[in-house]
């Protein structure tokens, strides 16, 4: 009896051993979120440091943004389980072994009953399995989760990629804005001292009341676009922050990025490689490189290798087993051969088969939709590139008219020979033609952020005056342009 118990805390103990190491890391990790998982958050009574970005360049904000998303964080963890499926899917082909041990008891009565005369029987063994033909089941399902853990790499990378589109388009939204308040002061400036001049000429007797009257409309409007504007700066520096991944008790915009001290130079200064391809040109290269294609493709590989797998389901399964008993009889050997082959399943494995193929089309033509779908999306992303820059040429040239008609008729309103409304005229017409050239530039930024995360393509990181791409250029580094601004 005491040997047998001897066996049975062996069998535990080994059995315990093996599962420790899992058991510790499911605990560490249980112990690192329980932080979160409470009604108050640990940050409340522990608030987490400030961060403080000020003097970083843009490329470095999308590195911090990288690094602090908890999107990218959840597509790292997919691929981390992605690693694990393929592990778990060669398992089978591995030698199996498992222990046992038991004990328990019965009544032995032959005429009488008793509660008395109990047997006891201690089990406790040792058994190997290997499987010896499946006809490519593993293998389909190792192929299966090779690809998935393709499509999840992709897929992390797409994250990524999206990433730099959110950080760049809020980035270049705010300094729009930023610029855009800047416009709204010097159209509020123009309206003040216009007011002024209109208060002295009707004291001298030179300007009607109406003129005074509509002076301080015009200011009043003015001053209600600076407010405007001044709020959409607000909004564009919390999608900015959102977008690097900090939350308000962590930063604010002044912690981040400063306002420029000439707003208007920094809106003309390229933070993106000038691309000049066209819209067919970008597709080809968007088919070997977008992360979003690629994982497409690799969930139909995946697809195809399900049709493998149950098509192998249709074949039997050959094992080899053998075992070893540590109780009564002790040290007893056994070994088999076995075979196992489904023959009424209620059409379960042939529905399998055609319900694979379904899944295999629905797979390729996801492929041929997406690629439609990017087509499409690139052939606007390439428009409104190609419109930024005319409207930037075309606004360069009205900021230069408008600002001489409004100096021309300062001046012939001080002398009696322009009217209240001309000035308002031209007054409104240079503030538009300013904030048009401001939304023009960052509209073309902004496109060309657009199109480097359709494209798959990581702009290059080593300096050049213009960062002109051709399409043609090999992805995997980053490109810093050089502080060189358009007049």
């Amino acid at each position: 009896m005491k040997l047998r118990s001897r066996y049975l805390l062996v069998a535990a103990a080994l059995a315990a051993v093996a599962g420790c190491n899992t058991i510790k890391r499911a605990r560490t990790a249980q112990k690192a979120v329980s932080s979160v998982t409470n009604d108050v958050p640990a940050a409340v009574s522990k608030p987490l440091p400030r961060v403080n970005l000020l003097g970083a360049k843009f490329v470095d904000l999308v590195e911090f943004a990288m690094t602090n998303r908890p999107s990218l964080e959840i597509a790292r963890l997919a691929v981390s389980n992605a690693t694990l499926s393929v592990i778990e899917a060669t398992s089978d082909r591995e030698l199996q072994m498992s222990l046992a041990g038991g004990y328990s008891q019965s009544t032995a009565n032959n005429s009488h009953f008793s509660w008395h005369q109990r047997r006891g029987k201690g089990t406790a063994d040792i058994s190997f399995d290997i499987l010896l033909l499946d006809f490519g089941r593993i293998d389909a399902r190792e192929r299966q989760a090779r690809e998935d853990l393709v499509a999840a790499q992709r897929d992390l990378e797409e994250s990524e990629f999206k990433v730099f589109e959110e950080v760049a388009e809020t980035y270049f939204l705010l300094l729009r804005n930023d610029a855009l308040l800047e416009v709204a002061h010097t159209n509020e400036h123009q309206y003040a001292e216009h007011l002024r001049q209109a208060e002295q000429l009707y004291e001298a007797g030179e300007a009607q009341k109406l003129d005074v009257l509509k002076a301080r409309v015009d200011l009043s409007d003015a001053k209600l676009g600076t407010i405007n504007a001044s709020n959409e700066v607000l909004t564009a520096g919390a999608e900015f922050l959102r977008a690097l991944g900090l939350q308000a008790d962590r930063a604010n915009r002044a912690d981040v990025l400063r306002v420029a001290k000439d707003t208007f130079a920094a809106s003309a200064k390229h933070e993106l490689p000038i691309t000049r391809f066209r819209a067919e040109e970008c597709l080809m290269l968007a088919r070997t490189n977008a992360p979003s294609l690629r994982a497409l493709r690799a969930r139909l590989r995946a697809a195809s290798a399900e049709v493998d797998y149950a098509v192998a389901d249709l074949m039997p399964k050959l094992s080899l087993s053998s075992a070893f008993s540590f109780a009564d009889p002790a040290w007893n050997w056994s070994w088999g051969f076995s075979a196992i082959q489904t023959v009424l399943d209620g059409y379960r494995k042939r529905t399998a088969v055609d319900h694979a193929v379904v899944e295999m089309e629905a797979a390729r033509l996801a492929v041929d939709e997406a690629e439609q779908t990017l087509s499409r999306d690139l052939a606007v992303a390439v428009a409104t590139r190609d419109n930024a820059r005319q409207s930037l040429e075309t606004a360069r040239v009205e900021v230069e008219q408008a600002k001489e008609n409004l100096q021309t008729v300062i001046q012939q309103y001080k002398l009696g020979e322009a009217s209240r409304v001309d000035f308002t005229d031209a007054a409104g017409s240079y503030a538009s033609a300013l904030g048009a050239r401001v939304k023009a530039f960052y509209a073309g930024e902004i496109a060309e952020a657009a199109l480097i995360r359709l494209t798959g393509t990581v702009p290059p990181r080593e300096k050049t005056r213009k960062g002109n791409v051709d399409g043609k250029s090999k992805p995997g580094t980053y490109h810093e342009v050089t502080d060189e601004t358009i007049d």
